[in-house]
């Protein structure tokens, strides 16, 4: 109770109108207070800081700050709070002293595990101030293993919200101490109240610390100790997280002994059910000490005033809500629903029931800034379409408008073709067809307005389900007003990402339109060509998508005029779809084609032209041809922005586009940047269970695989994995590839037990939805292959290999990059089998060929050249290639890109047997630190482990 009063005390204290916290002057204060008291009686401690002058609300906080130490300490020494224990280790350095190149300026923090000094460097060679960290009392073998293991964990995580860790080591009297990045901050929760931040401003904030922690996890690592005074808030408004001091590295399995200890290190006011109970910790334990960090931050007070009971559990021993103790925020309304859920669920007492991950904390929080529904309440049609039809009610009614306005210019369109025929009966049946048309589009999205449904919550995708059963039922006696509105309600589905319902509607339509009851050739026509462009973009066979490509070009050609418009789409959708199908000569002369004629017709800063530089951008990206794709991207999105801005899904498929061309000509960076923007673009389009977003998480994490960051590469393709599972699409080419990806992402890190079973469900799925020479079956036959000959399972590698060289043979010549890859893993294949005659013959055809080699593939060659030269006897040559093969690598990937291990370390061998020791350790220290990024089983983990030995 009286730890509570004086919580509450602190709360209220009133500031000075106007002001903030000025943090400094006040933390000093405090801390001079403490010491003065530190070792009084609670009973002459108030007398005592009387008479230093302190006021009444100044004596509450220093109380509660000394309780607070007094409930740490006794947690760590294993006794309950207040049981009456007081001794206090010493310190051996204390302000003044000196330590190594360090003075110590004065006493910035203490805690559990010791003290913090402010310091500066008092060597001269230059200035700097650090935080040295160093341990109380008398240490043991335990507490130099933590340090140990503390510095071996911070020196890892390198991020611009986590402290860096800069130095480190042991006293003279041998007490260890770690010297870290020293920053200037106050505490979080201090700078929202100080700052007078809203409740959005604390939320965005909040979210950065999520990402920060999320760095961490996804690097194996656990805070274990995250609260309010771990998260410092710098004065341009940034986080960042201190004190990794009692974290584990997941991936290490500590001795019990240590495992027992990690309570000791804990703050039971913000520590999770399992720490308290002393059981091992995950990242869920940190998602749970997030959660109650939030709910300080939204509440404006702790969930838990009193550390007295080992089993803390809220307030009252039951959920509550941040809205609940949030009497004096002025948002409290604001926090019932979204707020107090995510809260609720991030503090589940089972692990299991918390959020998966700090990241997925933070994406609810972003869903809720954004109105979107969060993953932290009940799935309800209620709950998730509510937001979509509220908040875009003017999008719905806009879009009625602009498809009544469609169906009329349709109308206008067919009045002069028909006047032009002298048919004046025909344009009178347009017209009534047209009026029938927009009377019916009106009724079906009535549906979803608030005034006059009754509240009832609807959902787009509700309004377009409405429409196609009442297509079905009412418009059976008026083909030509279904097949229109089969064609506006699957176009429909296909921009809000359900292609197969999109298919389903536009294939109906199209073979309506050709139906001698409607005959109207030059509808079914477009119809087509968006159909093409559907079974095209999303992966059904491409052998449909060409064949109703083609339908409706030779449709257009028999019925209008030669360069007309409409031949120009058709042409235009032909050319995606040879692109899709990797027929690029092809793709390109069609699209040129298509491209020339809606220049002359539309002028050069049209949309449908934009759409024609996009295509050819695909085109040039294939041929790896950047320059040039770049260039095109940047023309498309240009017309594009300048005619209907950013927020629209024809400008979101295009910045796909261009970030991925960006990628592959090797500016990732900028492409994770482009990246990230377009999937918060796909998600405000279209939802977070869309299959385009499912798409744009899959994009990303290709960019984080690019970059060598396979475990959050990892995390986005299962995400894209989860979307997919969720809508029932498991079995769908769309499924099979964030399988592969993931599959890959396994393999870069030396899991190949992991990659296996996940490569072969991508080819078996894809089997089954692809045509048998499909691109995409040879190249999950080829992934296959290559991970089994990694795996040393060479006969199923080979007739795997052979199976996808026979397919790519079909499409490419013997210098395309898909033949060339094949024929160096076969190479590798019978290196590895010791087969050298072939091997060699294999690497004097491909020398002699006219092949434009990309890094990668040229790095393969240059180290199998290596290996044979090595065989051979001749050690200058191996050196040579492998010299080569690392430089070659270097180019494709950068310098510290975990994938250039493997180069450096086959060099340094070489060298090694060459005499040259000094140098090949050398060159293993400069790429040692790129180990951390495979699996423990991984080849070339084991030899850099050999090497560190």
């Amino acid at each position: 109770m009286a730890a509570a009063m004086r919580t509450e005390l602190l709360r209220r204290r009133p500031k000075p109108e106007g002001s903030v916290d000025s943090g400094d002057a006040h933390e000093e204060t405090i801390r001079r207070l403490q010491a003065e008291v530190r070792d009084l009686p609670e009973s002459a401690r108030h007398k005592r800081l009387l008479e230093l002058g302190a006021d009444p609300l100044l004596i509450a906080e220093v109380d509660a700050r000394l309780m607070a130490d007094a409930e740490t300490s006794a947690w760590r020494d294993g006794q309950s709070p207040r049981s009456g224990n007081t001794s206090q280790d010493t310190l051996e350095l204390h302000a003044g002293d000196s330590l190594g190149s360090w003075r110590l300026l004065k006493e910035i923090g203490s805690g559990g595990m010791g003290a913090v000094f402010l310091a500066e460097r008092s060597d001269g060679h230059f200035d700097q101030r650090v935080a040295i960290k160093l341990i109380r009392g008398v240490p043991d073998a335990e507490t130099f293993l933590h340090f140990a293991r503390e510095r071996q964990i911070l020196a890892r995580l390198q991020h611009p919200d986590i402290a860096r860790l800069l130095d480190g080591g042991a006293t003279p009297g041998g007490q260890p101490y770690l010297v870290m990045e020293h920053i200037e901050g106050i505490p979080i929760e201090r700078h929202c109240a100080g700052q007078r931040l809203d409740l959005e401003s604390r939320l965005r904030l909040f979210r950065r610390v999520c990402d920060a922690v999320q760095f961490a996890h996804q690097r194996l690592i656990v805070h274990c100790d995250l609260k309010p005074s771990n998260v410092l808030v710098r004065a341009d408004g940034t986080p960042v997280l201190l004190d990794f001091g009692i974290a584990r590295a997941l991936d290490q399995q500590p001795a019990s002994r240590e495992a027992r200890s990690a309570g000791a290190w804990i703050t039971p006011l913000y520590a999770s059910p399992e720490q308290l109970r002393g059981e091992p910790v995950s990242t869920a334990s940190d998602v749970y000490s997030l959660g109650l960090i939030l709910f300080e931050l939204l509440a404006g007070r702790r969930a838990r005033v009193d550390a007295e009971d080992h089993t803390i559990t809220l307030l009252g021993k039951a959920e509550v809500r941040p809205s609940e103790l949030a009497a004096d925020m002025p948002w409290r309304s604001r926090l019932r629903g979204d707020l107090d859920a995510i809260v609720q669920r991030a503090t589940a007492n089972d692990p299991a029931q918390r959020y998966e991950s700090a990241e997925a904390l933070g994406l609810d929080l972003q869903r809720h800034l954004e109105h979107r529904p969060v993953g932290a309440r009940p799935p309800t049609l209620a709950y998730r379409t509510s937001r979509l039809v509220r908040r875009r009610w003017p999008a719905f009614a806009a879009a009625l408008v602009m498809l009544i306005g469609a169906a009329a210019f349709t109308w206008q369109l067919a009045q002069e073709r028909d006047r032009a025929r002298a048919a004046e009966a025909a344009a009178h049946i347009e017209a009534q067809t047209a009026q029938r048309a927009s009377e019916f589009l009106v009724s079906v999205f009535n549906v979803s307005n608030p005034d006059l449904n009754q509240n009832r919550q609807i959902s787009a995708r509700d309004v377009l389900d409405e429409g196609a059963q009442r297509i079905e039922k009412e418009l059976n006696d008026e083909p030509g007003i279904k097949a229109r509105m089969l064609a506006v309600i699957g176009t429909a589905y296909r921009y809000i990402g359900e292609p197969q319902r999109a298919v389903d509607m536009l294939s109906k339509s199209a073979a309506l339109y050709q139906d001698p009851r409607v005959d109207k050739p030059l509808e079914a026509a477009g119809v087509l060509s968006q159909l093409a462009i559907v079974y095209s973009n999303n992966e059904f066979p491409a052998s449909k998508a060409k064949q109703a490509a083609r339908e409706s070009l030779r449709i257009r050609e028999q019925h209008t005029a030669p360069e007309s418009a409409e031949i120009a789409d058709s042409l235009n959708t032909l050319g995606v779809v040879l692109e899709h199908a990797d027929e690029h000569d092809e793709a390109e002369r069609v699209l040129l084609h298509s491209l020339a004629i809606r220049e002359r017709l539309f002028g050069e800063d049209a949309l449908v032209v934009a759409g024609n530089l996009n295509n050819l951008g695909l085109v040039e990206r294939e041929r790896r041809n950047y320059a040039q794709s770049l260039a095109y991207f940047e023309r498309s999105l240009q017309i594009k922005r300048k005619a209907n801005g950013e927020h629209n899904p024809d400008y979101e498929i295009g910045l796909g586009n261009y970030a991925r061309a960006l990628t592959e000509s090797g500016d990732r960076l900028r492409a994770l940047e482009l990246r990230r923007q377009h999937l918060a673009l796909a998600l405000d389009l279209y939802g977070a269970d869309s299959e385009k977003v499912s798409s744009a998480h899959n994009e990303l994490g290709s960019v984080l695989h690019d970059l060598g960051r396979f475990d959050e590469a990892a995390e986005q393709y299962r995400e894209c994995m989860a979307i997919l599972a969720r809508k029932g699409r498991k079995q769908s080419s769309a499924y099979a590839l964030p399988l592969n990806n993931l599959a890959s992402a396994y393999e870069d890190m030396g899991n190949y037990a992991a990659a296996e079973p996940l490569f072969r469900e991508s080819l078996a799925v894809r089997k089954a939805t692809q045509d048998v020479d499909s691109p995409m079956v040879a190249r999950a036959e080829y992934n296959l292959g290559r991970l089994l000959e990694k795996r040393g399972e060479y006969r199923e590698s080979e007739t795997l290999s052979a199976q996808a060289l026979a397919s790519f043979r079909k499409r490419h010549d013997a210098t395309h990059r898909n033949v060339v890859k094949l024929i160096l893993l076969d190479v590798e294949r019978q290196l590895d089998q010791h087969r050298f005659e072939p091997a060699r013959r294999q690497l004097a055809q491909l020398a002699a060929g006219d092949i434009r080699w990309d890094d990668r593939e040229l790095a393969l060659r240059d180290a199998l050249d290596a290996r044979i030269a090595e065989q051979d006897g001749d050690l200058p040559a191996a050196l040579k290639a492998s010299q080569e093969a690392l430089a070659a690598i270097r180019r494709a990937w950068g310098d510290h890109h975990p994938l250039i291990l493997r180069y450096a370390l086959d060099l340094a061998r070489l060298q090694q047997r060459a005499g040259d020791t000094e140098k090949a350790k050398a060159l293993v220290a400069s790429v040692s630190d790129l180990g951390s990024a495979f699996h423990a089983t991984a080849p070339v983990r084991m030899q850099l482990e050999q090497w560190r030995r």
